[in-house]
């Protein structure tokens, strides 16, 4: 009997050790093999035209995402394993079918009957909507000569001025008055309103303008965006691509332009990444470039990055403080 357990407690204990074998496996193939990315791009300024394209595997090209921008039109393509994801294209021209491939002759005579359909319908919507207009136009016609022959009944000018005039008599100045003043309280009003409003907001802005400085002058505030610039550093410095090339050929109208540019540019050039290539033209108008580059992304640099963030009891705090600002402010 005792032998028996002991086999069961056995068994148990290795296909524990297998399941947690295998999650152990799994989390360290998501924290420490690595999204690679990499992607190409041309452009031509002159004649407007963009080409752009890559794609991010994972897992040794297991998982892959692909995409590509070409005459303002842009596609995304995905695959896990053998498994495609489809295709989805968008663009000024409209969006596309997901389900690549080509299409049969009987798609193609449904396509081309249903078209023909619709044409026949346009056809009698517009000779419905002449029809409706030319009716319009006789019944405005025939209601334009009833007018022209019915008798014109119209009030004689000298009543109507001589009622106008007696009308003005009867009024009293005092009921002018009246309305004048009340015109200018309505005014004095708005103006009193309008005032207290822009003092009201100044209010509101010196409040928040005291309340930020604060925030910011604070000595753990302080500390917590010293810190997250580090880590914000240090991830940026493990995203960055490893390989980057570019060659940009670029002139202005104006040659004194295109020297300032490049006047810029060699001030800049020493911190560049990569092999960057610039050729300035000075005697036409020009925009032509090409660049290619190349990197990866651990997540456990982001999971790293994370945990020193909410281990830091300054950033915790500055965290709240935020969010106290902001329930304040709703």
């Amino acid at each position: 009997m005792l032998h028996i357990i002991l086999l069961i407690l056995k068994i148990a204990g290795i296909i524990l050790a297998a399941i947690l074998g295998i999650l152990l496996l799994a989390l360290c193939t998501v924290l420490f093999v690595p999204f690679c990315y990499r992607g190409r791009a041309r452009w031509d300024a002159g004649q407007k035209d963009f080409r752009a394209r890559g794609r991010i595997t994972w897992l040794l090209g297991l998982v892959e995402l692909r995409f590509a921008f070409r005459d303002g039109r842009a596609s995304v393509r995905g695959r896990v394993a053998w498994k495609k994801l489809g295709l989805s294209q968008t663009g000024d021209r409209g969006e596309q079918p997901d389900v690549p491939g080509q299409r049969t002759k009987e798609e193609k005579q449904e396509e081309e009957r249903t078209e023909e359909k619709q044409a026949v319908r346009e056809e009698s919507r517009e000779r419905k909507k002449e029809e409706d207009h030319e009716k319009e136009r006789e019944k405005d016609h025939q209601r334009a000569e009833e007018t022209e022959k019915a008798p014109e009944a119209a009030p004689a000018p000298e009543k109507t001025a001589a009622k106008a005039a007696q009308a003005d008599k009867e009024e009293p100045a005092q009921s002018r008055l009246e309305k004048i003043r009340r015109r200018f309280q309505k005014i004095a009003q708005k103006i009193k309103c309008t005032f207290d409003r822009i003092c009201a907001k100044i209010n509101l802005i010196t409040e928040k303008k005291e309340q930020i400085a604060a925030f910011l002058s604070d000595e753990t505030h302080k500390k917590a965006f010293c810190i997250a610039k580090k880590e914000c550093i240090r991830l940026l410095g493990s995203v960055l691509p490893r390989q980057f090339s570019l060659s940009v050929r670029f002139g202005f109208k104006d040659p004194y332009h295109t020297g300032q540019l490049l006047a810029g540019i060699a001030v800049l050039y020493p911190f560049l990444p990569g092999d960057v290539r610039v050729e300035p033209d000075f005697e036409e108008r020009i925009f032509q470039g090409k660049t290619k580059l190349r990197g990866r992304l651990y997540t456990a640099s982001l999971v790293f990055a994370a945990l020193q963030l909410i281990r830091r009891r300054a950033v915790r705090e500055t965290f709240r403080d935020i969010r106290g600002l902001l329930r304040a402010e709703a």
